[in-house]
């Protein structure tokens, strides 16, 4: 035996369970297209049976529990894999912070111009085969020595074009990561805010469910942030809040609705990027779009000093270029004879006793002045006993065997400083990144770029393969699939019939219990 009542109640319910799945189904089907939804359902329990023996219908032979009492709902529930977002937001910073390298490695390539080929290795061929066509006429002849110069002028203005077009890079990505501080530290306001707001809706909810909404508006929040940093969350239990760590430093805490803004000090007074929290904490991205910029900012390979690092990005392949025009100057300056007379620099900076950079290395104004200056040969003066620089008087004419080309005698020095092109022993910065010719070299930083762009372009193909499965996975797991709502909507529809099928039986059978009983063949 049971409450007269007690079947109407359970099915009572039951008919407000079927509404509310039927009504979250088509919340679904409303937000299939909206960005970030979660796919929601009712989470159903059947009604727990009390073992209490006060509320059993007991007698000495019958002992039986109030059993049939229906299903009820806990609340409704986000469909969500926590194990897949997190290798989707781990992946996803992979492939921003590859995408990141990427684009500015490709830059510095643009900006290079084909290195190897029609840029540094074509200017420095032109000087060199203008050399060749000097020691095949007389030194004095100033006509082909201006041809020269002038090569030599054409490869200064390429380094410096080189040294322009990477700070402008260099200043471009400066600035970008200067906007995404700033961008992030917004992003974290409202992240805030929207704390607060689940704070306050939270105390409506029972347990675990709340705003759900809301959470997924969080969840966006946190897929965008996971781009620029490597990201951890935790729900509070306490309010429902997020706290989110970036970096394993916390910018987030939900507890006390308190944020960790970004902070980056001023590029040009320190020479790098340096970015921290404002509580102190040094910043250390182990993936994310920052952690690109970042290293590809500071990125000074052998020559990296204070906060820079090892990566070879925009600062190395500045470097890289300066000890080029430093190692070239230095060693055609040497060659001809500029330590002992200064008068024969061939190479010297536009600022007077500045370190020679390719960004200010010139054709020395005393070669200009005297182009055949480099034809000048090393001759003891007789008189004083010391060396001088002049004409020789050697007439003599003979055929290089390795070019067939006549060559004068007189121009020994022209041929001293074309052999500085195949010097394999030349040092190529402090760190001597580089030992060999200045061929060598030219390959050597072409080649370094290239392997840096395979590299970066083989992790962001597999971060990118990586990221759409998760994708493909999360969808399944959280997005709302039309044809799953579809056979749901049939389904609760057919539960809610049966259960209005099933109170029409009860009110049948009460019907005959209240104006049936006792009343014998009527």
């Amino acid at each position: 035996m049971r409450p007269t009542f007690l079947g109407f109640e359970t099915q009572k319910r039951t008919l407000s369970l079927a509404q509310k799945s039927l009504d979250i189904t088509g919340n679904n089907i409303s937000n299939i297209n909206t960005p970030g939804y979660t796919r929601q359902r009712v989470d159903l329990y059947s009604m727990y049976v009390s073992g209490n023996r006060s509320i059993r219908w007991s007698s000495k032979t019958n002992n039986l529990s109030i059993q049939g009492q229906g299903a009820n709902s806990y609340g409704v529930s986000q469909i969500r894999d926590i194990f897949i977002d997190k290798r989707y937001r781990e992946n996803v910073a992979i492939e921003s912070e590859t995408s990141t390298k990427l684009k500015i490695l490709s830059d510095i390539e643009d900006a290079l111009d084909n290195f190897e080929t029609d840029g540094l290795q074509f200017y420095t061929q032109q000087f060199f085969n203008a050399l060749q066509d000097y020691s095949g006429e007389k030194p004095d002849s100033k006509e082909v020595a201006t041809i020269v110069t002038n090569a030599a002028v054409n490869l200064c203005q390429l380094l410096n074009a080189y040294d322009q077009e990477l700070t402008e890079i260099e200043y471009t990505y400066v600035h970008e990561l200067s906007d995404s501080v700033d961008y992030i530290n917004n992003m974290i306001e409202e992240m805030n805010i929207l704390n607060d707001k689940i704070a306050r809706e939270k105390i409506h909810y029972y347990e675990e469910y709340g705003p759900n909404e809301l959470y997924d508006e969080m969840n966006l929040y946190i897929d965008e942030l996971s781009t620029y940093g490597n990201v951890e969350f935790s729900r509070n239990s306490s309010n429902g809040t997020y706290t989110v760590k970036m970096g394993g430093v916390t910018v987030l805490d939900g507890e006390n609705f308190k944020t960790n803004r970004l902070i980056m000090k001023d590029y040009d007074m320190y020479g790098q990027a340096v970015v921290f929290y404002e509580s102190g904490h040094p910043t250390s991205f182990s993936s994310g779009s920052l952690k690109g910029y970042i290293d590809m900012i500071n990125g000074n390979g052998v020559y990296a000093t204070g906060g820079q690092n090892s990566i070879h990005g925009i600062a190395y392949y500045k470097s890289a270029v300066n000890e080029f025009a430093r190692t070239i100057a230095n060693t055609f300056n040497k060659a001809n004879g500029a330590e002992e007379f200064p008068s024969r620099t061939m190479f010297a900076p536009s600022i007077e006793n500045a370190l020679i950079t390719a960004g200010n290395i010139r054709v020395a104004d005393c070669w200009k002045e005297n182009p055949t200056m480099i034809g000048e040969t090393r001759i003891l003066d007789e008189q004083t006993g010391m060396y001088k620089y002049g004409f020789s008087e050697i007439k003599d004419e003979m055929t290089d065997e390795d070019t067939s080309h006549e060559v004068n005698l007189q121009n020994t020095n022209i041929k001293y400083l074309i052999s500085q092109f195949d010097n394999k022993a030349i040092k190529f910065g402090n760190c001597h990144d580089f030992e060999g010719s200045v061929y060598e070299y030219i390959a050597f930083i072409s080649n370094r770029l290239g392997q840096g762009i395979e590299y970066e372009v083989s992790r962001n193909e597999a971060a990118i393969t990586t990221v759409n499965g998760l994708l493909d996975a999360r969808d399944d797991v959280s997005g709302v699939q039309m044809d799953e709502e579809g056979i749901n909507m049939l389904n609760y529809q057919k539960w809610y019939n049966a259960s209005s099928r099933i109170i029409t039986a009860l009110d049948d059978l009460l019907d005959k219990l209240i104006n049936g009983t006792g009343r014998v063949g009527l």
